[in-house]
């Protein structure tokens, strides 16, 4: 063995020894979200949707109305996540951004009728989604 392999050489602890089991709670539940992630946003692609989108459809739709902060702390999203996923809904008429009109730094969300219409029809995907996502969890 070289001298500099034996520089870093170290005692390996119990800790990093299971860990390197593939042990880890939360690498293996992020790799099971990542598999059920795509098969939402796989059956809900023929809507044109997300499962992020779909969410945030869902939310508005029973809500009726919310402010883009409360939808971000509802939804645990942090704002460039759920711009990602608002501005598209937004520009294809699918959701309507307003002022509020208490204090106009805030944005109201709510769904227009082709938003509701959409949300309704692509809960035929999401449903195909949750049985099938039911399989793997």
């Amino acid at each position: 063995m070289s001298s500099a392999d034996k520089e870093h050489r170290i005692q390996i602890n119990k800790e990093l020894k299971e860990a390197m089991t593939g042990s880890c709670h939360c690498l293996a539940i992020r790799k099971k979200a990542r598999q059920i992630t795509r098969i939402y946003d796989d059956k809900l692609s023929e809507y044109g949707l997300t499962v992020t989108q779909f969410g945030i459809m869902t939310t508005i739709f029973v809500k009726k109305e919310i402010s883009v902060q409360e939808l971000a702390d509802f939804l645990d999203l942090n704002q460039s996540a759920l711009s990602r996923g608002l501005n598209p809904l937004v520009r294809d008429g699918l959701l309507l951004s307003q002022s509020d009109e208490e204090d106009a730094r805030k944005r109201i969300l709510t769904l227009t009728e082709n938003g509701k219409q959409l949300i309704n029809n692509a809960a035929i995907g999401w449903k195909a989604a949750q049985e099938e996502s039911e399989k793997i969890i």
